[in-house]
């Protein structure tokens, strides 16, 4: 009887041995990595339900110290639930802006999350609205409920997982640090660390030979930002160029050196791409109709030779160049050029084309999704060139150089207008060099920059807010890290210098009619910002300072005019003369650098 027990006990014995090995160290490393996310979400649950109770409770303190709890413990699930469930984490962790769906313009979504109840909570707690704040932590709570169901049904594979951490290193970089997700509390820092140290947990399920050079190099960076705890003094320059780079490239090694291979389907940011700041790491081709555009050198030297041809308007006088001139960064200089009559001026200030092929919609109201769709209508509008693509296709039909350069990108097809506005559009989507000395400085050339522009650009990401609309590494309104949509803004831009009325150009309104979007503007690019005055849609200022003046201001509400939609806060950033001075010598860096043989 004891031996048989012995037996029984001995297979037992084996029988756990057996399960232990299987759950915890058997199980593959995707298997591991969805359990830890599945158990933090479930924290993250049972902390939300917590901060929903201290609503009701007398410690402002209780409720701001559970409300930080919650945020650092959303940052080890955020890498997935953004992979896998973008909706539901706009919901947790969306800006407090309301949106508006295009296939639904008559009802804006409003905006729900952690960012909303920041503003409850932060400063001070403020409760004059208990029933309000109260539907906006069960909107939270809701939110993450919804995360945990869904959970259930998520496949993860080690392809999905290294993308996912991949983003969500370029997020906290640029979403976290410039304080675009905490921008009231400040705590960007201390969820920067925790970020960090919830993608190095995830790594450890894969053994790698890589992975201790990646933990160390986590471990310099959290020293680093211990020693440097400010959220307004940190020096990102050094941050991103000699932690963040590293790190990237580390992750890619990781994943090499596992034979996981990277997805191969067109992305605006290359699957691959191990850091920001890495050359050619931006696929212009994804904003092209097909995805799949055409970018040979053949190709951009016919779109080249086009858009500096007169032929493209009716009366032979104007082109594209006409207006968008290589001397001045593919601007005019001008507030508004004029009309194709020559006396009236057209509706807005003249953007510069280059990074205009990184952008996922056209024109400052976004009324235009692709490139191609663009040059046909400044071709035919009457105000602009009044040309006629279809005459145009019969003109150069008889043209021996353009039978030539047309045959050398489409052999054996016949010209048209399609074709005319692909090769333009290829000619614009190769204006993105990438060779500002603030690149050249973040891809390790450190004498480009001076003490001065790098103040400028930690000021820019930091107290100034800036990088909270214009993301780097494009400094333009296309939203990071999968760079598919483009933002567009209320700022209250003024009618004139006087900066006492409001300008009656209502933007983006005149897509859908919905009452978020009046006077509403796509934020441009910030690159070669120096040489493209006048700025604003209307082109109002002549110059930076004043346009840094305005936003220091809090914009057209900030200077009191009537901008009940205003999307950028009305408060006063406070910047000192000084400080507005190194944001305008950074915002110097971005301009490229003159390329002899091709004009710009």
């Amino acid at each position: 009887m004891r031996s048989k027990n012995l037996i029984i006990i001995a297979v037992l014995g084996i029988v756990f041995l057996l399960l232990y090995c299987k759950s915890d160290f058997g199980s593959s490393p995707p298997e591991k990595v969805k359990e830890f996310y599945s158990q933090q979400i479930l924290i993250l649950k049972t902390q939300v339900d917590s901060l929903v109770m201290l609503q009701s409770g007398k410690s402002d303190k209780a409720f701001q110290q559970q409300f930080l709890k919650c945020r650092l413990t959303y940052k080890s699930v955020e890498p997935f639930i953004e992979y896998f469930n973008p909706s539901t984490a706009k919901a947790i962790n969306g800006p407090a802006i309301v949106e508006v769906e295009p296939d639904n313009p008559e009802y804006p979504v409003a905006p729900s999350g952690f960012q909303v109840v920041e503003e409850s909570l932060f400063p001070k707690v403020d409760r004059s609205d208990s029933k309000l704040l109260k539907q906006q932590l069960l909107t939270l709570k809701a939110a993450i409920q919804r995360a945990v169901m869904v959970n259930e049904a998520l496949s993860f594979n080690d392809k999905a997982i290294f993308d996912a951490l991949r983003l969500q290193l370029f997020r906290i970089q640029i979403l976290g640090l410039s304080g675009f997700d905490a921008p009231i509390a400040q705590n960007s820092i201390q969820e920067t660390k925790a970020a960090l140290n919830y993608l190095t947990k995830y790594l450890s399920f894969y053994d790698s030979k890589n992975f201790k050079s990646w933990q160390e190099k986590v471990n310099n960076l959290i020293s680093y930002l211990n020693q440097h705890s400010n959220f307004n003094d940190l020096n990102r320059a050094v941050v991103f160029s000699e932690y963040f780079n590293p790190l990237g490239n580390d992750l890619v090694n990781i994943q090499n050196q596992l034979t996981i291979p990277f997805f191969d389907e067109a992305r605006p940011l290359r699957a691959d791409a191990p850091h920001l700041f890495k050359k050619g790491i931006f696929n212009a081709a994804f904003y092209s109709p097909s995805q799949k555009q055409k970018t040979d050198s053949n190709l951009v030297s016919l779109g080249k030779m086009l858009f500096f041809d007169s032929k493209l308007s009716s009366s032979g006088e104007r082109n594209c160049g006409t207006c968008h001139r290589p001397e001045k960064a593919f601007t005019d200089g001008l507030r508004k050029n004029k009309s194709f009559d020559g006396q009236s001026l057209i509706l807005r200030n003249t953007p510069t084309i280059l990074y205009a092929g990184l952008q996922a919609s056209q024109f400052a109201d976004s009324r235009i999704a692709f490139l191609e769709d663009q040059i046909k209508q400044v071709a035919e509008n009457p105000l602009e060139m009044h040309g006629n693509l279809k005459q145009l296709v019969m003109v150069i039909n008889t043209d021996k150089i353009y039978h030539k350069k047309f045959s050398l990108s489409f052999p054996n097809e016949p010209i048209s207008e399609l074709k005319i506005q692909e090769a333009i559009a290829a000619y614009i989507r190769s204006k993105n060099a990438f060779d500002s000395r603030f690149d050249q400085y973040m891809q390790g050339d450190k004498a480009k920059i001076n003490e001065e522009e790098i103040n400028g650009f930690n000021l820019f990401m930091g107290k100034g807010k800036c990088g909270t609309c214009h993301y780097m590494p494009l400094f333009s309104g296309n939203i990071p890290p999968v760079f598919m949509k483009n933002e567009s803004e209320v700022i209250g831009a003024p009618k004139d210098k006087s900066n006492k009325e409001l300008d009656t150009d209502i933007g983006k309104f005149i897509l859908y009619k919905a009452k978020p979007h009046k006077n509403s503007f796509k934020t441009p690019t910030l690159r070669n910002v120096n040489l493209t005055a006048p700025y604003m849609h209307n082109g109002v200022y002549n110059t930076l300072e004043v346009v840094m003046d305005f936003y220091n201001n809090g914009g057209g509400a900030g200077l009191g005019l009537n901008v009940p939609n205003q999307t950028l806060p009305a408060d006063k950033l406070n910047l000192t003369s000084k400080e507005i001075k190194s944001i305008i010598a950074f915002m110097g860096t971005l301009s490229d650098q003159k390329d002899k043989s091709n004009e710009f």
